[in-house]
């Protein structure tokens, strides 16, 4: 048999020195089980980032909108697509938001375009619907233009 000498000057039998195939086992049990526990609250997290992500980027492209058409006082449409949200000025592209196509996108009139004004009005006041899941089943968050060009952002009753 041999030994080894620890710091303090103790003998210790060699075959004592590491950790054991069962406890190493046990360890990664445990590190699996926590993993488990907390997957599916990650994912939870991931959609709800990508919904308000997504939902910014909609309040982003129509605060735009709006501005462009009181600097130029001209008409700029808001066009959604399934992941495009495009700013144009008599038929010129102004410019493109990329929207998250994994997040749904629903419109309130079922229009995806918004015609904001010279006048700073909104034709059609508008409700776009950001869906937490890919189904599209639910609502996370509203993002909503009145009549008069204001846009607002709001949270709906079942969070991601």
């Amino acid at each position: 048999m041999s030994f080894s000498v620890s710091r303090c000057g103790h003998v210790i039998p060699s075959k004592q020195l590491g950790f054991s195939l069962v406890e190493l086992i046990i360890v990664v049990v445990i590190i699996a089980i926590i993993a488990t526990i907390a997957a599916p609250n990650i994912n939870r997290s991931l959609e709800s980032q990508r919904n308000k992500s997504t939902a910014q980027t909609i309040v982003a492209a129509m605060k735009e909108a709006r501005a462009e058409s009181m600097m130029r006082r001209q008409d700029v449409t808001l066009t959604l697509t399934g992941n495009n949200a495009t700013l144009t000025v008599a038929g010129t592209t102004l410019k493109d938001f990329n929207i998250n196509t994994s997040t749904p996108v629903t419109t309130s009139s079922g229009a995806a375009t918004v015609v904001f004004l010279a006048n700073k009005r909104v034709n059609p006041a508008s409700t776009f619907t950001v869906a937490c899941d890919s189904e599209g089943t639910r609502a996370g968050r509203v993002v909503a233009v009145d009549v008069n060009g204001n846009v607002s952002l709001r949270s709906e009753n079942s969070q991601c």
